[in-house]
């Protein structure tokens, strides 16, 4: 045999090997994570994968004598979603200091065995978007620029708010002519404004979070739209625009049309069609924020929450057109994992009397509903502890953000939780500090934390 028909042979070997292994793996498990930015998503993350990887190290626990081993991760193609940068993230943790990511959304492959699957290795692939992205799903739904202007209009003329909002631009909008520049500078102030109102559905969504996972600035209406997008770029912006204007000036509709199709197809449809192959949803909430942030936070976020999942019921009207563009939407969708993440923040006693989980529900419980058939639950859940409780006292120790140049420990009160929701609040009312992680700075040892292992155990089946 001829040394070119050995390799031959070989290659064929391995070729089989690798096809054999792709046939053992159990059914691709999709597990897409969202929250408001902010909410943790990038921390829960890079903990995660950090204790499968280094399964055994870091109190991590799937039930009586399992192991996971032969952990890693599979490569991606390139474009996007980017590939979720586990090793830089568990390195700033290392360092003490919070990452930041640099997209929007993200995925990670990895692959490992289990010991109690005796067959089978799992093969996971996660995918985070922001919850801002929400927004956008009348353009997932909506092919035609026509169509979406319509719809965006009928709402914001729909709700008293948004209407307030709009006013400017509903009004700009019968005049006898507009130009690009006019339309494009009322809509970005129409954004700003709602955002100013913690109105949560501002369209394209970009103008709120940024393709990099930037959002705008606090200010005034007028200084977020003059540093804000309707688009993905200054060249590349749209507004909805009237039936008569669409009528009447068919080439600032051919302009406005093309920018629309462009972010549909970069910004939009990507994160939908994640979406649609889900087979578990982990929602990040984070209660302290919430609380610190005053009720107007509070009611944008719960929208969000809402609005998310109203586009996945598939009664709705806006998942019944998601449904028709996606065919596999909801196919697969089992569980709904609502998570109180960044636990460490407020003291171990109100997580003992089950106030914090009792916030998550009652915040939470709607959204539920609106899913009968699909499995739910509730954790509380730190991935990343950066506290520690004083004993005795409602206080904890961190290393607190401001007024602390040399990063020490320091001790600090904790507000104790509400027992419900209040009926009205004002930021600050409950004040919570922000502290930096505190990671092993050897990466053997994965971060410290508080119920992990449980939402992992619910959303991988």
């Amino acid at each position: 045999m001829t040394d070119s028909l050995r390799q031959l042979y070989r290659t064929a070997g391995r070729q089989a090997g690798e096809l054999k292994n792709l046939v053992n793996l159990k059914d691709h498990t999709r597990i897409v994570i969202t929250g408001i930015a902010g909410g943790g998503k990038t921390v829960f993350l890079t903990s995660l994968l950090s204790h499968l990887a280094e399964f055994g190290q870091g109190g991590f626990h799937l039930g009586k004598g399992v192991d996971i081993t032969d952990f890693r991760e599979l490569p991606i193609s390139a474009g996007w979603p980017a590939s979720f940068a586990h090793s830089s993230f568990r390195e700033e943790l290392a360092r003490g200091r919070w990452p930041e990511k640099t997209t929007d959304c993200s995925r990670y492959v990895c692959q490992f065995k289990r010991s109690d699957w005796k067959l089978y290795k799992q093969k996971i692939s996660f995918f985070d978007f922001p919850g801002e992205r929400v927004a956008d799903a009348a353009m997932a739904a909506f092919q035609d620029f026509g169509h979406w202007s319509d719809h965006i209009l009928g709402h914001l003329r729909g709700h008293h708010a948004c209407s307030e909002a709009a006013g400017p631009y509903l009004e700009h909008l019968r005049s006898k002519t507009v130009s690009l520049q006019s339309v494009l500078k009322l809509y970005r102030e129409t954004l700003a404004r709602l955002i100013l109102a913690f109105k949560p559905m501002v369209s394209p969504s970009a103008f709120l979070l940024d393709s990099n996972g930037v959002p705008a600035s606090p200010g005034g209406y007028e200084e977020i739209a003059s540093t804000r997008f309707s688009g993905i770029s200054s060249g590349e912006q749209f507004a909805p625009l009237s039936a008569r204007i669409r009528a009447e000036q068919p080439e600032l509709v051919r302009e406005m049309s093309r920018n629309y199709r462009q972010y549909r197809k970069k910004m939009v449809l990507p994160v939908y069609e994640n979406i649609s192959m889900a087979g578990s949803l982990v929602v990040l909430v984070d209660i302290p924020s919430l609380l610190a942030g005053g009720v107007g936070r509070y009611n944008d976020d719960r929208q969000i929450l809402l609005d998310l999942f109203e586009v996945l019921r598939p009664k709705s009207d806006m998942g019944y057109l998601l449904k028709k563009y996606f065919s596999f939407t909801l196919k697969n969708l089992s569980r709904v994992a609502f998570v109180a993440a960044k636990a460490d923040m407020v003291h171990p006693m109100d997580i003992e009397n089950k106030r914090m989980i009792n916030l998550l529900r009652m915040m939470t419980d709607r959204a539920r509903r609106m899913l009968p058939e699909v499995r739910s639950d509730w954790f509380v859940c730190s991935a990343c502890h950066s506290t520690f409780a004083v004993e005795g006292r409602r206080r904890l120790r961190g290393k607190i953000v401001y007024d602390n140049p040399d990063g020490e420990f320091k001790e600090f009160s904790v507000p104790e939780l509400p027992e419900t929701w209040p009926e009205s609040w004002k930021p600050g009312e409950y004040p919570f500090y922000r502290v930096y992680p505190d990671a092993p700075r050897n990466y053997l040892l994965p971060p410290r934390h508080t119920g992990l292992d449980q939402v992992f155990k619910f959303i991988a089946g």
